[in-house]
């Protein structure tokens, strides 16, 4: 749970997230009592499904704690359940998200569609502009430059699937590397081509991880 301290107050800061995310949707949709149990019936779900799994993963690390290589492998099963946590658990491919899909009906669901597309680009244009800041720590960039780049990654890419802290640069780099080349090259010099792609290098190999995570989507998987 990074910087909370216990399995208890992990689960006091997720009931704190899925209140905040119930209200948004009355604000939107003006759910009734009935719904609101529903939803909250069905984010226990997920948390129970993702206690299961760190129950899972704490078994394992007590059995290997003094093997310091079979220590070391344990952070492949730490990592992903980090993500989910820091992502809220209440993703596209939550219990509770499918419960809301299916409950909501005519102008509510129309409601809902509308705020929550708003809010997902408004919150993914965000990030776009933090990574192409983190980006420039390598390949300083002219304004007009960075602003273009902006826009392109913005109109050339969606949202990922869910938002957290520890994907969300390798989710828009990932995004960005997808960009064709006749788009995206004419940005930039050769020499800053060279740079951007070293850096597309790096998130290439991480897209398993990113779908196992939640952020993209798995082979199969269709987004709604």
């Amino acid at each position: 749970f990074q910087n909370i301290p216990t399995a208890a107050a992990a689960r006091k800061r997720l009931d704190e997230m899925l209140m905040l995310r119930i209200d948004d949707v009355d604000r939107a949709c003006q759910l009734t009592e009935p719904q609101r149990k529903r939803l909250r019936l069905a984010a226990r779900g997920d948390v129970v499904q993702f206690f299961e799994k760190v129950e899972v993963v704490r078994k394992k690390f007590l059995l290997v704690r003094k093997d310091q290589q079979k220590f070391n492998e344990i952070w492949q099963d730490i990592s992903p359940l980090q993500v989910q946590f820091q992502a809220g658990l209440f993703g596209d491919d939550s219990f509770y998200h499918k419960t809301l899909r299916n409950m909501l009906k005519g102008e509510q669901l129309s409601k809902y569609s509308q705020i929550d597309g708003e809010r997902r680009k408004f919150q993914y244009r965000a990030k776009v502009e933090l990574v192409v800041a983190m980006l420039e720590n390598a390949l300083p960039l002219r304004d007009e430059q960075r602003q273009k780049l902006i826009t392109l990654i913005v109109e050339n890419s969606q949202p990922p699937r869910s938002f957290g802290q520890q994907q969300d640069y390798y989710v828009v780099m990932w995004n960005v590397s997808k960009i064709p080349e006749k788009t995206l090259k004419p940005l930039f010099s050769d020499t800053e081509w060279k740079v951007l792609n070293q850096q597309f290098a790096q998130v290439r190999g991480l897209e398993q991880w990113l779908k196992q995570s939640g952020a993209l989507a798995k082979d199969g998987d269709q987004d709604e």
